[in-house]
């Protein structure tokens, strides 16, 4: 007996109660007991399932290296990965970078006055701004800033994280420029604890904090073939770099791959791909052997071409024919591939990986077959939802920061100036134009912009939202299609030509009603509107009240009040054809007779809009139909042929 054992069994003997003891399985995989979570029950059918699990950066310690060079070849050899990266640069970027709208306020110093925008110091800014985009890569590998955005969101999707330095010289033109870098220079193999009390994980300095206080970057890339110098690591202060990467888990210090949950799928689906190709192009082939009898004679030789490998072989040109030797027969080979089951099955395994890279299926696959409208907007709202999540993380990490910088070294250099008095912006404005600035990122069309348009429409008349708010959902700024507006009008003013008036909509011509009473009420009507104003003296005053009649308004209340007279008669027709239609004889049409309605006109004229108010009472339809009796007479010839018949109907 062990000594514990014998321990144990003393205690049990003097107290009657076991030793405490702990138990290594349980304290590192759990009990896993019926009473507990049943995802965490430690068996056989469980056996599969992790059990333990470490910290994030522990697993990314020996998986990071393969996972991003896994990641790059789905990129680069799958197309299905590489249309993944376009969905994200073209989503979260889009053909422009994220636009910049700068709205601060002139100083006022009478407080009692009206604020109104620094539109002089705002335009400039962002004049300025666009100008140091065309030119903010130090490199000169990227065009603008766009490009360099797409190219570092491809990075992020496809690396898991970004690396962008940030370079300040005063011999630049507003003294800062930005340097990417591939994730491989931030050496992952580096892990070891200062004297200072900071760690160094993966490559990152952190404090006590677990602040970013250091990268340490390699001089070269490590996988790069031709080195002129030996690599070695350089420590760059955090203020220098922009470590870019979606943190999914606390205390993370790298980036992860995104497409990390879809590598072993997407590899086994691009394989199944190439072997169901490979299979259809193999059954697509006629493959045929000829079959002899042991007793048949051996005239095969003769038809064969050549021998392979003690083989005979024979091809066979198009449209021939000939005879096989006696006791031989020929035996084809056709193999059915790809069978009915092939086009389901796939379709369901990109869903899954649509799925892992949460996109939607249609836009990652490029299949329309069974989208309409309705599920497309549903899919295309969840997707672009998580779109605007992204470009709300870029924009806080990478362009607000970048932008911070730009403005300070920018109003500190002078280098911001108005484009008429050539006066620069004064630096002690920053934080006043900082604060003023925001980005707007990318916004999509519909499907139906028609559709949009209209519920936009709605939306402005309910006094639901605002021309700037719909301006900004679309990437523009409405103060800038204000400006756009202004200049066209004073552009056609100043050519000579007619000012362009709002386009008058067609109307629908008014019918008069079927009622004489309410037709001599209407034309009343729009015949005080179209009377000229009399003018009022002051003798007159006091007596009559002269008001010009809102002609319009009349003929769209006249419209109205027909259009509901016209739709009560089409809903009393269709209800009589019903009722008609479900008859089980056959009955000549019946003749309705509607008695007019009474029409109340009450014209209340008032220093203001008419009102135009019309009660309608509704008329009681009573169709009485007796019951009929029908009666076929039918004649026949001498030989017994009928030619003719006569049908008689008459009440019962």
């Amino acid at each position: 007996m062990k000594l514990t054992e014998r321990i144990t069994a003393a205690w049990r003997a003097a107290f009657g109660k076991p030793v405490a003891q702990r138990d290594p399985y349980a304290a590192t995989y759990g009990t896993g007991g019926s009473h507990g979570f049943a995802g965490a029950t430690v068996g056989r059918l469980t056996a599969g399932l992790a059990s333990w699990s470490g910290s994030i950066n522990a697993d990314l310690d020996g998986s990071l290296v393969i996972l991003r060079a896994r990641s790059r070849n789905l990129a680069a050899n799958n197309e299905h990965g590489k249309r993944f990266l376009s969905l994200v640069a073209g989503n979260v970027v889009g053909r422009a970078h994220p636009k910049l709208q700068v709205r601060a306020l002139r100083d006022q110093a009478n407080p009692n006055k009206p604020t109104t925008l620094d539109k002089p110091a705002n335009d400039a800014i962002e004049a300025h701004w666009e100008r140091w985009g065309r030119s903010c890569d130090i490199t000169g590998r990227h065009q603008d800033l766009s490009h360099l955005l797409r190219t570092v969101m491809k990075a992020v999707a496809r690396d898991g994280e970004a690396l962008i330095r940030r370079v300040q010289n005063k011999s630049l033109a507003y003294g800062t420029a930005l340097q990417l870098l591939e994730a491989d220079r931030l050496d992952e193999s580096l892990n070891l604890r200062l004297t200072n009390g900071n760690t160094v994980r993966q490559g990152v300095e952190i404090d006590s904090a677990g602040r970013a206080v250091a990268y340490y970057i390699r001089t070269a890339h490590p996988g790069e073939a031709y080195q002129t110098v030996p690599n070695q690591v350089e420590r760059v202060p955090a203020g220098e770099m922009i470590h870019l990467f979606l943190a999914e888990r606390p205390e993370q210090v790298r980036g992860v791959p995104w497409m990390h949950a879809v590598i072993l799928r997407a590899a086994q689906l691009h394989e199944f791909e190439e072997s169901a190709v490979i299979a259809a192009r193999i059954g697509a082939s006629k493959i045929a052997a000829l079959e002899h009898a042991e007793d048949a004679p051996d005239a095969i030789d003769q038809m064969a071409d050549a021998k392979v490998g003690g083989i005979r072989q024979m091809s066979i040109q198009a449209g021939e024919m000939f005879d096989l030797p006696p006791g031989t027969k020929l035996s084809s080979w056709n193999p059915e591939y790809p069978h009915a089951n092939f086009e389901s099955f796939l379709k369901s395994c990109l869903r899954g990986l649509a799925a892992g890279l949460d996109v939607a299926d249609h836009n990652l696959t490029g299949d329309m077959t069974g989208v309409n409208y309705s599920s497309a907007r549903i899919a295309e709202l969840s997707e672009r939802e998580t779109w605007m999540i992204l470009q709300d993380w870029l924009i806080a990490s990478l362009v607000r920061p970048v932008y911070r910088e730009w403005l300070a070294y920018s109003l500190l250099s002078g280098a911001i100036t108005f484009d008429v008095s050539g006066k620069a912006l004064p630096a002690e404005r920053f934080e006043k134009f900082f604060n003023a600035s925001r980005f707007q990122g990318r916004r999509w069309t519909w499907v139906d912009p028609a559709k949009e348009a209209d519920a936009n429409e709605k939306q402005l008349a309910n006094q639901l939202t605002s021309r700037t708010r719909l301006a900004a959902e679309q990437g523009e700024e409405f103060d800038d299609i204000l400006d756009e507006l202004k200049a066209e009008a004073e552009a056609i003013k100043a050519a000579g030509l007619a000012p362009v008036e709002k386009p008058v909509l067609p109307t629908a011509p008014v019918v008069p009603p079927a009622d004489p009473a309410l037709g001599k009420a209407m034309a009343l009507l729009l015949a005080r509107a179209a009377e000229p104003t009399p003018v009022q003296t002051p003798a007159q005053a006091h007596t009559t009240v002269h008001v010009a009649l809102d002609a319009e308004h009349l003929r769209d209340a006249a419209a109205r009040v027909h259009d509901t007279l016209a739709e009560q008669g089409r809903e009393l027709a269709a209800q009589i054809r019903e009722d008609i239609q479900n008859m089980p004889i056959v009955i000549p049409a019946p003749v309705v007779n509607v008695e007019a309605p009474q029409v109340t006109v009450h014209n209340q004229v008032e220093a203001g809009p008419v009102t135009l108010e019309a009660t309608i009472q509704p008329a009681d339809v009573t169709v009485t139909l007796p019951p009929r009796r029908s009666t076929t007479t039918v004649t026949k010839d001498e030989r017994g042929e009928i030619n003719g018949s006569e049908t008689l109907e008459r009440d019962m």
